[in-house]
């Protein structure tokens, strides 16, 4: 069966499903049928925005529809392109050509390359995480220091108590 999606864009979205998160995520949506986020994300330890930016990696690569319903997202496994990655997997378990011209060599060839081209210049590719790097770092504060300065805070708010009280 051939797909309705290039070659490019099946390469895409394997290296999207590739990250465990989204995999368990594309496994509970396709287990229910279809889901809110509401209901996937107890099921992870991550928070909100970082469930949202998985879902628009998954829905920016096809492999999730999303349908509103009002204030609602429902999300939906597009099964066109899982077909068209089962396709595409099983082209890899097709017997080799055997006894072909020269000519279908070459455009065997050809293909080939193409296909190792579309792989490097693909950006979906990399070896880091997709999900985003806070910009800015906060450190917790020093607990015992702050707990000083509150108590210092306090004594001298005694004191002041004190002096007017003796007046």
């Amino acid at each position: 069966m051939l797909s309705e999606y290039s070659y490019e864009e099946l390469i895409s979205a394997m290296a999207v499903i590739a990250e465990p998160t989204r995999l368990k995520i594309m496994s509970i949506i396709a287990s229910r049928g279809s889901v809110c986020a509401k209901d996937i994300l107890p099921e992870f330890n991550i928070t909100q925005p970082t469930l949202s930016h998985h879902m628009s990696l998954l829905i920016e690569n096809e492999l999730v529809l999303v349908k509103k319903e009002g204030r609602k997202a429902i999300y939906q496994v597009n099964h066109k392109m899982i077909d068209g990655l089962s396709d595409l997997m099983s082209s890899l378990n097709e017997p080799p050509v055997t006894g072909s011209t020269k000519e279908g060599i070459k455009a065997e060839k050809a293909k080939t390359m193409a296909r190792q081209k579309a792989v490097r210049k693909n950006p979906a590719l990399k070896k880091t995480s997709s999900v985003p790097v806070p910009k800015v770092t906060v450190e917790s504060p020093d607990l015992s220091k702050l707990q000083k300065e509150k108590k210092k805070k306090k004594e001298k708010e005694k004191k002041k108590k004190d002096k007017k009280k003796k007046k």
